[in-house]
């Protein structure tokens, strides 16, 4: 089995990568492990500062067993002190923005962990793990009975943006603030619904409405043939 360690955000992302994407990939000869990064003293996940950041990455791409390493972080609110955050704020263009900030991490790691540039893979998901959720709003809405009467209003959200990924990243607008909006009894839980209605809305499902998503993905399945 190859190796891919997903270097995560925080709980949410752990759990969809263990519930969604490790069952796809193990039949490829992958094993997708989630991590999380130590933010303080027995705590993990969150306040990802790019110094944090940056020694895990190193310290996990030089173990001995040389595993692939990616990332699944948010852009929305990401650490000033990622490379190429000030370059990335000139670029109106999502995917310009996206691919500068992808192309000098990936420098800068590499650099630092002294590792041959295949085995790590950044990237970032625009704008937070919320957005693959509008995916299919229908579905997502079945995560629980009293969310039916969201439809039109999460998917008049949905259709405002080129995609699910387009979803600006306003504080008031951003994905997660419309699901937070008009998701009640019981209120939307990141943590608690969010890995449940990307299981419910499917890989396959998300990859056609997700392009980001979905070049990562690829990238990943493509490691199947490293061997």
């Amino acid at each position: 089995m190859i190796r891919v360690c997903i270097v995560c955000e925080g709980q949410t992302e752990e759990e969809f990568v263990l519930n969604v994407l490790c069952p796809s990939f193990y039949p490829l000869g992958l094993n997708l492990i989630p991590e999380m990064i130590e933010t303080s003293p027995g705590h993990k996940g969150g306040a990802l500062k790019y110094e944090r950041v940056k020694r895990h990455l190193r310290n996990t791409l030089r173990q001995k067993s040389a595993p692939f390493v990616t990332t699944l972080f948010d852009l929305y609110r990401l650490d000033k002190d990622f490379p190429g955050y000030e370059l990335s704020l000139e670029q109106v263009d999502l995917e310009r923005k996206l691919g500068v900030l992808r192309s000098e991490l990936h420098l800068e790691i590499v650099a630092e962990a002294e590792c041959m540039p295949n085995r790590f893979i950044p990237y970032i998901q625009p704008y937070e793990f919320e957005a693959l959720l509008f995916s299919d709003v229908n579905t997502l809405v079945e995560t629980e009975s009293a969310w039916s009467g969201a439809v039109a209003a999460l998917n008049a959200a949905r259709n405002s943006a080129d995609s699910p990924e387009h979803i600006n990243d306003k504080p008031e607008t951003k994905p997660a603030a419309h699901l937070e909006r008009e998701l009640k009894n019981p209120s939307y839980r990141k943590r608690r619904h969010g890995p449940i209605a990307a299981q419910k809305i499917g890989l396959n499902k998300i990859e056609e409405e997700c392009a980001f998503f979905a070049a990562w993905i690829a990238q990943i399945r493509a490691l199947g043939n490293t061997n």
